[in-house]
């Protein structure tokens, strides 16, 4: 076994300063663990050694001994210094090998079962590092309540964890709760975070992406202002060390949560940014140009803008023709321009998406909608009725603003000529009010 006797590396693995690297191995915690584990004393530990009160300063990580007490105090637990060190720091680096192959997708250096199997490798002052890293796994695995499981453990002991691992932890519970859709859980848990922590661990790419989830969480609960705050952090982290693809999903984002305040310049600038990074980037992906080309769309179709808007469509369908969301936007703005048959010819390959493959539940409301506001005349008031309240509900209960500006528009119209003027004037107080909520920034925006 090689010798390492460099007080300096014994400095960088017992200390309770944390580089930006990683965790500190802490041999304290590996002595006191061996201690209680064969049942001894402080006191029968100490002696002959050094006084009990400075094995406890040991113990609790407060001072680094010369090496000569680490190796008595560890021979006389019957473990070998150069053994502990050498064992705990390949393992350090085992599990910083795996952390980063599940966060910035590294290639593994050894078997998956051999990361695995670190569990029953680990010591006393690494396990808290492996739970984290193997609920990442989980997350990875698709094992979300699992993960959870691990996470709230771990929370119970929140306090006593060190500075990176606080953060790399919450970084990996705001990932679960994401997955879980438990967002304000998320926001909930930074918060708390930010409160008393800076973010100052890791690497910048780790800032970007924990600033990146929260946007994405204030996002999903129309908080668009927040949203904006973090997307516009995660990307200023990205772009120090111009990680692109990054840089890519911040921007789109940004040009989201624009949207939807109704900042259209500033939300297609954004846009734009994205595209000329994408179209820069030979290994991006037709599905990037896709999502902006049709977010570039629906950009231009708030402002009116209609020729462009379905030339963007139009682009975005040209790389999945089945796409089914492109193919719902591409049948609504032919419905606001007066070009039913056009109208008509997408919804109809809408339809056979839907009978072909899973759809998501809210794209197949905006199939009824559409479809009901393009067969409207061969409805009966019954039917009309049963749409508004079944789907339209649906999206008033999902509190999606835009969608519900634009359908109670729609069928407010159809009931006040029909002479149905009370329920007429409850759709546009929806309209007025999702308009009110989004030039706001959002509902809990309202500063």
């Amino acid at each position: 076994m090689k010798t390492l006797n460099s007080i300096q590396l014994l400095t960088t693995l017992c200390n309770n300063e944390i580089n930006s690297e990683g965790f500190t191995l802490k041999i304290g915690d590996v002595i006191r663990f061996k201690r209680i584990e064969k049942g001894m004393s402080q006191e029968d530990l100490a002696y002959g050694i050094c006084t009990n009160s400075y094995l406890s300063r040991i113990e609790n990580n407060h001072v680094i001994p010369d090496e000569e007490i680490y190796r008595l105090l560890l021979g006389k637990l019957g473990a070998d210094y150069d053994e502990i060190i050498y064992n705990s720091t390949e393992i350090e680096n085992d599990l910083d090998d795996w952390y980063s192959h599940l966060t910035k997708k590294t290639p593994l250096k050894k078997e998956l079962n051999y990361y695995l199997g670190l569990g029953n490798k680990v010591n006393h002052g690494q396990i808290i590092k492996y739970k984290i890293i193997y609920s990442r796994y989980l997350i990875t695995n698709r094992e979300f309540e699992k993960a959870k499981e691990v996470l709230d453990d771990l929370y119970d002991i929140f306090p006593s964890l060190n500075s990176y691992e606080k953060f790399i932890f919450v970084n990996t519970y705001v990932v679960c709760f994401i997955f879980l859709d438990q967002n304000q859980s998320a926001i909930e848990i930074f918060e708390e975070y930010t409160q008393h922590h800076n973010i100052n661990f890791g690497t910048k790419e780790e800032h970007g992406n924990l600033y990146y989830n929260i946007a994405l969480c204030y996002k999903r609960d129309r908080s668009y202002k927040k949203c904006i705050y973090y997307a516009k952090q995660a990307f200023a982290e990205y772009s120090d060390n111009f990680h692109l693809t990054h840089m890519i999903k911040a921007l789109v984002l940004l040009g989201i949560a624009y949207n939807n305040i109704h900042d259209w310049e500033i939300s297609y600038k954004y846009y734009k940014q994205a595209l000329n990074i994408v179209e820069q980037l030979h290994t991006s992906s037709d599905r990037d140009k896709l999502m902006i080309y049709n977010d570039l769309g629906y950009c231009s179709e708030c402002q009116d803008l209609h020729s462009e808007a379905i030339k963007y469509y139009e682009l975005a369908l040209q790389i999945d023709k089945d796409n089914i969301n492109v193919l719902i936007n591409l049948t609504r703005i032919n419905y606001k321009i007066g070009n039913h048959p056009e109208a008509k010819h997408y919804l109809n390959k809408t339809e056979q998406v839907i009978k072909s493959q899973s759809v998501n539940e809210m794209l197949i409301i905006q199939y009824n909608l559409l479809k009901c506001l393009l067969f409207v005349e061969y409805k009966d008031m019954d039917e009309i009725f049963h749409v508004l309240n079944s789907d339209f509900t649906y999206i008033v209960k999902h509190r999606v603003y835009e969608l519900i500006i634009f359908y109670s528009k729609e069928f407010a119209n159809i009931l006040e000529n029909n002479k149905f003027y009370k329920k007429s004037n409850e759709l546009y107080k929806y309209s007025f009010h999702a308009y009110e909520f989004l030039l706001k920034g959002g509902e809990k925006n309202n500063d």
